[in-house]
């Protein structure tokens, strides 16, 4: 009895021993995200620098989880990435397979871009895929430092320390209450204008609101509205006549075009009798162009003068003889 009983002990012991062990191998298992029972297909990558990828690292393609790094070989020709993938991979043409950073604070990953849609898809992979060249943080980071430190020796920073001492000067004269801007700052005067403008202001705006005033009538009074609005509507009512051709103005905007043409007709004539009397054809003519009969013309106004005072000297005479006469 005391036999049978240390055999079921020892029974139990090796059961659970063996449960341990199994739990253990499957915990390794999940931990190390291995399966075993499913088909896993090996694709290498050369690079010519791993950038800090290491092994159990994932690979990734469009963002999903397509297998992980086992092999990691350092050879003449560059860095050998070997890479179980759990998920097929259907690579294009243009294919990139980089080394990207899991997140700033440290990690890798491999990025498998399968390529563009336009791009025909590789029907045989190459046993040997060559893998693009990774972006470096840290060597960009390094670059742009660089090239600001750069632009600031070339005289940028001198430009900025001159700007600077130009605005402390100008925040200086601005304190102290120079120009028009520091007194608008400091003078209290200039306030108290500035309030008083903006009480007058207020007080206009009360008086428009109110109806006072011209503008105020303007902006308040229906009556001075309506008449706006007869006015547009006789507005109207001569453009619509207009366009008709009514009337003398409709007449010379008509598309028949005889009242305008009557008046082309016209200034013509006219323009022509103007230029006849320029070259000093007619009697207007002559009068304006011909000296002589300026001339003469002037000598007839003379002797017309001179007769005008000889008359006007032999008057009382005539007057007086006629009274003597006249008596007897």
């Amino acid at each position: 009895m005391k036999f049978k009983k240390q055999i079921f002990i020892e029974s139990m012991v090796g059961l659970f021993s063996f449960a341990v062990i199994a739990a253990l191998f499957m915990l390794t298992v999940v931990l190390s995200q291995d399966a075993l029972f499913r088909s896993e297909r090996p694709m290498e990558i050369l690079f010519d620098n791993a950038m800090g990828l290491r092994v159990g690292d994932v690979a990734s393609a469009r963002g999903v989880t397509v297998g992980k790094v086992k092999r990691i070989a350092l050879q003449e020709d560059g860095v050998h990435v070997m890479v179980l993938l759990t998920m097929p991979v259907h690579l294009r043409d243009d294919y990139r397979i980089q080394v990207l950073p899991t997140s700033v604070l440290g990690g890798r990953y491999l990025n498998i871009d399968e390529g563009s849609h336009d791009s025909a898809t590789l029907r045989e992979p190459p046993e040997l895929l060559r893998g693009s060249p990774s972006p470096d943080l840290i060597s960009s980071a390094t670059a742009t430092v660089e090239d600001i430190r750069k632009a600031l020796n070339d005289g940028v920073l001198d430009d900025f320390k001159v700007t600077m001492a130009s605005i402390r000067k100008i925040s200086a004269r601005l304190a102290e209450g120079e120009g028009t801007l520091g007194k608008l700052l400091a003078d209290d005067a200039v306030y108290g204008d500035v309030q008083r403008i903006a009480a007058n202001l207020g007080e206009v705006s009360a008086k428009l609101a109110q109806g006072e005033g011209t503008l105020g009538k303007l902006l308040n009074d229906g009556q001075l509205y309506a008449d706006a609005q007869a006015t547009a509507e006789n507005l109207k009512v001569v453009s619509e006549r207009l366009a008709k051709g009514e009337g003398t103005l409709g007449q010379l905007l008509s598309p028949d075009g005889q009242a305008s043409a009557d008046l082309g007709a016209t200034l013509a004539a006219f323009r022509q009798v103007s230029e006849s009397v320029a070259k000093g054809e007619g009697t207007l003519g002559k009068l304006l162009a011909d000296d002589e009969l300026y001339l003469q013309f002037q000598g007839l106004l003379r002797e017309g003068r001179a007769a005008l005072d000889d008359m006007r000297e032999t008057s009382p005479v005539t007057t007086f003889t006629s009274i003597f006469f006249g008596a007897f």
